[in-house]
């Protein structure tokens, strides 16, 4: 028997924020890459300069030199700054169902992330203020799927794993939330997710 839900964790990218490939440093892919955004990504999480900057083991003026030498980038510092968080948009009818969970469960955030990407979102993206103490990967010193990713985040929004509801779209994090023992939905849309937690009645608690 399942442990009943008592709070909700929510991933960021492609979760609750939208991330676009063909934006930011992203535009200087050459002509003939035809990979779509969802090998880039799979790609990147096996860049040893992008695992360094999002576990904090490198700092942001680090991975510049890193990533601007290896891919023969023509931007200066301040640009790569601008440039590496312009990939991000919001995605409509997100805030609103948060607001909508939140307003019955505790939330929590779990973003792999990187210290750059985390203070433009959370400067341009208000409505993430509602997460009071955010898990995030360059503060854990790991990705997901560790298990300390989500006992991190399950301690932050007091509870057990056991007790939560964690929404990715990778469904290797996914797998990995569910391993760390909790309840856990892959991201396929608002519209799937709305319905997803209306059947878990996540939506219609008082």
């Amino acid at each position: 028997m399942k442990t009943e839900i008592r709070a909700v964790i929510f991933d960021l990218g492609r979760v609750l924020i939208d991330v676009d490939f063909t934006r930011g440093l992203f535009r200087y892919r050459r002509p003939e890459d035809s990979r779509n955004d969802q090998d880039l990504l799979e790609e990147l999480f096996a860049d040893q300069t992008f695992v360094d900057f999002n576990t904090g083991r490198i700092t942001p003026e680090e991975a510049f030199r890193s990533f601007r030498d290896r891919y023969k980038l023509p931007v200066d510092y301040p640009a790569f700054v601008r440039e590496w968080s312009g990939i991000f948009s919001p995605i409509e009818g997100m805030p609103s169902l948060l607001a909508e969970v939140a307003a019955r469960y505790p939330v929590g955030l779990l973003s792999d992330i990187d210290p750059l990407h985390w203070e433009y979102c959370r400067t341009h993206f208000s409505f993430l203020k509602i997460f009071k103490k955010p898990a995030l990967s360059f503060e854990i010193g790991a990705l997901k799927p560790a298990g300390i990713c989500y006992q991190t985040a399950a301690v932050n929004i007091g509870a057990t794993p056991e007790s939560c509801l964690f929404i990715d779209d990778r469904e290797i994090n996914v797998r990995g939330a569910v391993t760390a023992g909790m309840q856990a939905l892959r991201f396929r849309g608002v519209t799937e997710l709305r319905n997803e937690l209306g059947r878990l009645d996540i939506l219609t608690r008082r």
